[in-house]
């Protein structure tokens, strides 16, 4: 029979020939099985596979009726691990031995392979399911067969049973790539097994525990691994055991423990992060992977696990090198290894803070990573796709002859076979692709997993230099006092002094050897770096408090150590303020925020999104704060906050950010704080006492609550260290004003506990310090009043009783928090009230009188403390530039609904200048001036030397417009 055209259709003419010599053997097949029936087969797919893989079509030709039931069946539809279970279990159910057992096992195995390689080739699935197919047909296998054994053998000793009589189950660890549900094509599958307790067997003919698991350990290797004349089932790889090839098969959950808390190395945690529990009873899972975690994941930052990581790559390179092993797709320089070193190392470093890093999947660790801005977003999209083409052209090397290989191939037919399977013009195009995501990925991982840096190099090899002997322990000698003369020191003796001080301070005594040379290393570092500052005494002796902070901490000394970029940073830091040194002493897990690159530092970050998943690994299930958790949220939220206002400073002060810019910053993280705290004060009370709801024309209605920012905060200008002035208003009105819980209360103590609540998460100091200082005298009635106001009292009050200041005041107010449901009702109303309170006709003499006394009262009581001038209070000050424009809107809003557009300062200039309140040369000039005063002010909060030569120049300048404004009301004031 000749062979059909379709059936080379996608096969070059140098593949024809072997195509054909399959289709012949295939046709032998089919007429010795009496298999007639060829008319709907899909001869494209079928050339192209055979084309791809001799496995696919050595099975076809070996088990023709097997290739007709996937055919009947459908190769486009998916298998699930529960499926996999029912297939495996059908195949072995009536198998009597062990030759059955394994025949069974081997054909079923070879039919799911022919199955996955089919999808695969032909473009039938994505090659994430291909990966998830592939682990669940393993886990199911193992799972599966495992459970089998354990019963046949049962049936000779009993059951294993606890010490209460309980039966127990063995516990499989998937390792490697089972693990993370990333299996490839003919993967060996790396397991270790445990059981709970030592015992013995229930049955007549006893035996212990560890017995009666070493037998179906054994069997289970033997069924799946010999290879016989059905081929094999899977490699099974067990040296990943506790004491490798020497240990026992299986060890108890004590003996696991035991090991792991005395012996376990940094490799075992490194291949620990990718194992995932797939047989055992499900509390005996729960409490392995519980006692394993802080084996796997350290409490800290673990930056010393880079100098493993270097160690274990450097041993991977050896032996590529000596095994000659060229072109290796898994192991070679931007392989599928170094994207998993990268992805694994951030996770080893920062998953024992951060629970949600604690995937297996190496996909969603590097989206992790991104979303934390641990990698940049382009750094992740490059590694994703190296990481699917790389996985790709894995599995198509493997499916060629069912081996399991990572090398390219040297053979031109072996070539041409491989790129129809990638679908690629030529080796050459597909070397060219390889090459370009090899690259991509090796920059990245050498960025990470770089060498120690160059001044610890040339340490490591200086033996004779007396400052790095000194710091290893050597005396003080005369090379020495000459070295750090012709550095450039002074006061050589005193430095000296500092020098033995803290040396033989404890933190520096108890170091272990390593940590002892790695300190050396930083030292001597930050020693020679730290004369070409300004102030280098002054600065050493910030940076020696720092140093005998992280003494006894090994990762914050690697982390100095691995990077110079830190190193540096941190030494621009102490020597520009001492504001950043008190912090990073008291906060050495701020240094982490300096591996961030200049770009990330700087770029748009969304507050609230990053505070969700700070909070995310301690909120319950359904969201829901209970008070046994509220101390860990506030802890949560003051790091969140503390490392956010920290990165703002750096931008502040080394990158020039504009001073609007740094309110941004800071307004919004106050603002993502607030919403946060809100919501989950909310929830915490509606957990307590219900819903809130009330009758409003015979209708139920659930009124919300909301804050309103005054001052700073309103007008999106935060400083560092400044207070938040806010109110709370709700909408609730009408009859029947009550929760709908068990526990039910009036609506006006629900919104007035979820109020204190929101203010004891914010000024309770605790561990970590103070959120924020929040001020809630700007409400209704000031401190008489009611905590939470309604919207309808907030209304009457600012018609009929507030005075002027506080029409000042509510020019400023911005509504905060709309993340809950109904809030968007209460931010209409206060948008209307506030427009219509401030656009009210109004006596323009009276308000400038009222705006003026009120500036003098603050005057008389808040200047004059210091000799030097008050940025903020003093004459031609801020609050002077605050209360001009005010005035200004207040009796220009009525004509002009622009004027009240805004909350900011200096947009409120903006528009008071089209309505001509301020001169276009005035406009400027203050302008000028506020930016100049508020970045002033910024620096003097950070501790931080500022040029204030300007200070006259722009002061005299308010001056002269507040005296051409008020000039009258000014002097009747003084004749007073």
């Amino acid at each position: 029979m000749p062979t059909p055209i379709e059936l080379l259709s996608q096969a070059p003419p140098a593949l024809h020939s072997l195509v054909e010599n399959y289709w012949h053997d295939w046709l032998l097949a089919c007429e010795e099985s009496e298999l007639n029936d060829k008319n709907n087969i899909p001869l494209e797919q079928l050339g192209k596979v055979w084309a791809c893989s001799d496995f696919v079509a050595r099975n076809c030709i070996r088990y023709p009726q097997m290739f007709f039931n996937l055919l009947e069946e459908g190769f486009e539809s998916l298998r699930n691990f529960e499926q996999y279970k029912q297939l495996v279990a059908q195949a072995i159910a009536d198998t009597n031995d062990d030759l059955q057992l394994m025949k069974a096992l081997r054909e079923l195995r070879q039919q799911e392979m022919v199955r996955i390689a089919w999808r695969d080739i032909n473009l039938l699935a994505s090659d994430e399911i291909i990966l998830h197919e592939l682990s669940d047909f393993a886990e199911a296998v193992v799972a599966t067969t495992l459970r089998f054994l354990e019963k046949k053998q049962a049936g000779i000793n009993g059951v294993p049973v606890d010490s209460e009589g309980n039966e127990q189950a063995l516990l499989t660890f998937a390792m490697g790539k089972m693990g993370g549900r990333e299996l490839n094509f003919s993967s060996d599958i790396d397991l270790i097994f445990s059981f709970a307790e030592d015992g013995e067997t229930s049955g007549p003919r006893k035996t212990s525990n560890g017995e009666f698991y070493l037998s179906v350990i054994r069997k289970l290797i033997k069924v799946l691994n010999e290879v016989t004349a059905d081929g094999f089932v899977y490699r099974v790889d067990v040296r990943l055991r506790p004491f490798g090839e020497s240990g026992p098969l299986a060890m108890s959950f004590s003996g696991l423990e035991h090991y792991y808390q005395m012996q376990g190395r940094d490799w075992e945690r490194y291949a620990m992060i990718k194992a995932r529990l797939i047989t055992g009873r499900e509390a005996d899972k729960k409490y392995l992977q519980s006692m394993l975690t802080p084996f796997i994941y350290r409490r800290y930052l673990d930056f010393a696990m880079l100098e493993s990581i270097r160690e274990m790559k450097a041993m991977i390179n050896a032996q590529v090198k000596r095994k000659r092993m060229k072109a290796n797709i898994k192991l070679g320089a931007g392989g599928i290894r170094e994207i998993e070193f990268i992805g694994q190392t951030l996770q080893l470093i920062r998953a024992g803070r951060e629970p949600e890093l604690r995937e297996r999947s190496i996909i969603k660790v590097l989206a992790l990573l991104a979303e934390k801005k641990y990698l940049l977003p382009a750094e992740v999209e490059a590694l994703t796709s190296a990481y699917w083409y790389l996985r790709k052209l894995e599995n198509r090397l493997q499916m060629l002859r069912d081996m399991q290989t990572h090398v390219l191939p040297e053979d031109e037919l072996s070539q041409q076979r491989i790129c129809v399977a990638m679908q690629v013009d030529g080796w050459a195009v597909l070397l060219d692709e390889l090459a370009q995501h090899q690259k991509n990925v090796d920059v990245i991982f050498q960025q990470l997993v770089s060498p120690v840096n160059e001044t610890t190099e040339k340490h490591t090899s200086d033996k004779v230099s007396p400052l790095l002997l000194f710091w290893k322990g050597d005396e003080v000698s005369d090379e020495l006092t000459s070295q750090l003369e012709s550095m450039g020191y002074t006061d050589v003796n005193i430095l000296l002094e500092a020098f033995m001080s803290l040396r033989s301070s404890a933190p520096f005594k108890q170091l272990s050897d390593d940590n002892s040379n790695r300190m050396a290393s930083l030292m001597a570092s930050l020693v020679e770096q730290a004369v070409s500052y300004e102030q280098p005494h002054q600065l050493l002796e910030r940076v020696f408090r720092l140093v005998k902070a992280i003494a006894g901490r090994k990762i914050y000394i690697s982390l100095l150590n691995e990077y110079t970029a830190v190193q540096q940073q941190m030494l621009k830091l102490c020597a520009v303020s001492e504001w950043f040194s008190k912090r990073l002493v008291r906060h050495p897990i701020l240094l982490d925020s300096l591996l961030n690159a200049d770009d990330v530092l700087a770029s748009e970050y969304d507050y609230q999104h990053l505070l969700s998943i700070e909070l995310k690994q301690i909120a319950g299930e359904d969201e829901q704060i209970v008070d046994d958790r509220l101390e860990e949220q506030m802890d949560r939220m003051r790091q969140f906050k503390r490392r956010t206002e920290f990165s703002v400073a750096v931008l502040d002060v080394f990158y020039d950010e504009p001073v609007e810019k740094v309110s941004d910053r800071l307004t919004d993280l106050a603002n993502a704080v607030l919403e946060e705290i809100l919501r989950l004060s909310w929830q915490a009370m509606v957990h307590k006492y219900g819903k809130p709801q009330c009758l409003i024309d015979n209708a139920v209605f659930y009124p919300a609550m909301s804050i309103v920012a005054y001052g700073k905060m309103g007008g999106n200008e935060l400083g560092y260290g400044s207070d938040l002035d806010i109110i709370f208003l709700h909408n609730s009105a009408g009859e029947e004003q009550y929760t709908d819980g068990e526990k039910s209360i009036d609506n006006q103590h629900f919104f007035a506990r979820v109020a204190q609540r929101v203010i004891h998460f914010l000024n309770t100091r605790t561990y970590s310090g103070m959120l924020y200082e929040a001020d809630t005298r700007l409400r209704p009635n000031g401190q008489s009043g009611l905590m939470v106001s309604s919207i309808g009292a907030f209304e009457t009050y600012q018609h009929e009783k507030a005075w002027t200041w506080e029409h000042q005041a509510l020019i400023r107010a911005r509504f905060v928090t709309d993340n809950l449901q109904g809030s968007a009702l209460i931010e209409q109303e206060f948008d209307r009230i506030r427009s219509s309170v401030l656009r009210r006709t109004v006596d323009a003499k009276q308000l400038l009188q009222d705006v003026v006394e009120m500036r003098e009262k603050m005057r008389s009581h808040l200047t004059g403390k210091s000799v030097d001038f008050d940025i903020k209070q003093d004459a031609g000050g801020l609050v002077d530039i605050e209360f001009m424009t005010q005035a200004g809107v207040l009796i220009h809003a009525e004509n002009c609904a622009d004027c009240i557009k805004h909350t900011a300062t200096l947009e409120l200039i903006n528009e008071l200048a089209t309505v001509g309140w301020y001169e276009a040369e005035e406009a400027v000039d203050i302008t000028e001036a506020y930016r100049y005063f508020r970045k002033l002010k910024n620096w003097q909060n950070l501790q931080c030397e500022a040029d204030i030569g300007d200070v006259e120049e722009h002061r005299n300048k308010v001056m002269s417009v507040w005296r051409r404004l008020m000039p009258a009301i000014e002097v009747q004031i003084e004749k007073d």
